[in-house]
């Protein structure tokens, strides 16, 4: 059922229209149209409201008002938002709304080019996981081999929070497209690296374009999909992910091992070249219009610099713990220099920004506890994934001799199942609309998985390796897409870029800095025990 509620908090069913005062109470503005849902979400649902559950329906006269549901028509197809008569002045930034929600059967080809984006970010970084060893051996690169992948992860988190808030300017299609073509010129130079530094340096050129991918991604999700429906979806994108870390090992150690670790990044000339061809044809998305000078203006360069020199130097201070001491200057200086950059960059978030120049990672939004914790448990999840994906097969290597593509396809067991269950986790958000639970059994078989890949040792059998890596893949799954939901549904509309762009942000400096700190400790143990 439709109704108006006045921001004097009732809802009238008198002949009100928004923008204007309601004729029950004079002093009572804003008057926004919204759409009876009780009956379907409640707190601890999607976007966690405490109001009996109604859900907004987004008009352009109420962008500063949250996260909106759209209604049905008689087809059973979701209504556009309506114009509505506003006499309120336009934000600044006006030309950042970009929701056009479209029928199911326009939703197939964004889709399916959708899935080719996620498939060509999540390729281009697990198939390397298996072929560090082969590429440490062939340039005699040492401890410096970590600086190929930790390259990749810096570049591609510095430029999160860029690529989120740089989409609602330009355009998500415009964004897409150039990510993609960086990722095809850097994986071409990367293919004809002479040396580690090179390679390292190509790498975090890719990283700048691949960086982006998945995050526009989910944020178009949100342009197309209504919150309610966006778990099926999200579910379905989470399983490609899912498909990709399983078989990007596998790939990677096959080449690797049979001809040469070069055509892992000649493999990302196709499957990037038809990822811009799907983007070109396949996405239907609405035009951003305005002055290139106008746009260039509303970007926040100082804290892109600013976020970038942060993320290096944290990266960087782990890193170099594996050649050197916690207390050498080479470690306590990127690190102090890192946190410093950190709060300087909070700072100005908070205090440099404005309407015509909006931060790139809004402080606002952390006024919701749902917006703290998934950043928090993200964190977390980014830390674990990059580890396990990069160091499992490592691992598997240096303990049981296994060959790079044996190593590569004993992580199938893991993402097999993670694809299960982030298609699962996204189908029981849609019909239940809650996530908490889904989250909280998702952690536990996580802990409980990585708790006994502890125990394995030189002496444990497939079985166990197998087994455990079910279990830790369950836990993946359910707890990756139900964030990307609660995250989305407990912000305004306006700020859906920007919270998408964070989430990845933190998941990615997570991955970093866990794989720049689980590399040291690989190294230092390494070692240790070759030593007399």
């Amino acid at each position: 059922m439709l109704f108006w509620r006045c921001s004097a908090g009732e809802r009238c069913r008198t002949s009100a229209s928004p923008g204007f005062s309601c004729n029950h109470h004079p002093q009572a503005l804003n008057m926004r149209k919204e759409v009876d849902l009780a009956h379907l979400f409640v707190p601890d649902r999607i976007g966690g409201r405490s109001d009996g559950g109604s859900i907004e329906v987004s008009t352009p006269s109420s962008l500063a008002g949250r996260h909106s549901e759209a209604p049905t028509t008689a087809s059973g197809e979701e209504a556009q938002p309506e114009e509505a008569s506003c006499t309120c002045s336009k934000e600044a930034h006006h030309f950042a709304e970009q929701t056009n929600y479209l029928p199911p059967s326009k939703l197939i080809p964004i889709f399916l080019a959708l899935a080719l984006i996620d498939f060509v970010a999540l390729i281009d970084q697990t198939t390397l996981s298996v072929a560090l060893a082969i590429i440490g051996a062939e340039f005699n690169a040492g401890s410096q081999v970590s600086f190929i992948s930790s390259a990749y992860f810096i570049s591609s988190t510095a430029c999160q929070l860029l690529y989120g808030r740089v989409s609602d300017i330009t355009g998500r299609k415009v964004l897409l497209l150039a990510g993609i073509w960086v990722v095809f010129f850097g994986s071409l130079a990367s293919s004809l690296a002479t040396d580690v530094i090179s390679l390292s340096v190509f790498r975090g050129v890719t990283g700048l374009g691949g960086g982006g991918l998945m995050t526009i991604a989910q944020i178009i999700v949100s342009d197309v999909v209504s919150l309610r429906q966006r778990g099926k979806y999200q579910g379905i994108l989470g399983a490609v992910v899912a498909l990709a870390n399983g078989i990007g090992p596998v790939i990677g150690g096959a080449l690797a091992s049979t001809s040469t670790w070069r055509n892992i990044f000649r493999l990302m000339l196709p499957l990037s070249f038809l990822g811009g061809v799907a983007v070109w044809f396949f996405m239907p998305l609405k035009p951003v219009e305005g002055d290139w000078r106008q746009k260039s203006r509303a970007i926040d360069w100082l804290g892109a610099f600013l976020s970038f020199a942060a993320a290096l130097l944290l990266v960087l201070g782990f890193t170099w713990a594996s050649e050197y001491a916690w207390d050498d200057t080479h470690v306590l200086g990127p690190l102090l220099a890192g946190l410093a950059t950190s709060l300087a960059f909070v700072l100005w978030q908070g205090y440099g920004c404005s309407a015509e120049r909006p931060a790139l990672m809004p402080l606002g939004i952390f006024k919701s506890g749902v917006v703290c914790g998934a950043c928090i448990t993200q964190t977390i999840n980014g830390w674990l994934f990059v580890t396990q994906v990069y160091m499992i097969p490592q691992f598997y290597q240096l303990a049981y001799g296994y060959s790079a593509t044996r190593a590569g396809s004993l992580l199938l067991p893991l993402t097999v199942v993670q694809t299960a269950a982030s298609t699962l986790s996204g189908l029981l958000i849609t019909w239940t609309g809650r996530y908490r639970e889904i989250l909280l059994v998702g952690w536990a078989l996580w802990a409980v998985g990585l708790g006994l890949f502890s125990t394995l040792d030189s002496s444990s059998g497939l079985g166990k390796q197998i087994g455990y890596s079910l279990l830790a893949g369950v836990g993946v799954g359910a707890t990756l897409q139900p964030s990307l939901i609660a995250i989305q549904g407990a912000v305004p509309r306006k700020e859906m870029a920007a919270v998408t762009a964070t989430r990845n942000f933190v998941r990615n400096l997570g991955g970093a800095l866990g794989l720049a700190l689980a590399g040291t400790v690989l190294n230092k143990s390494a070692t240790a025990a070759l030593l007399p």
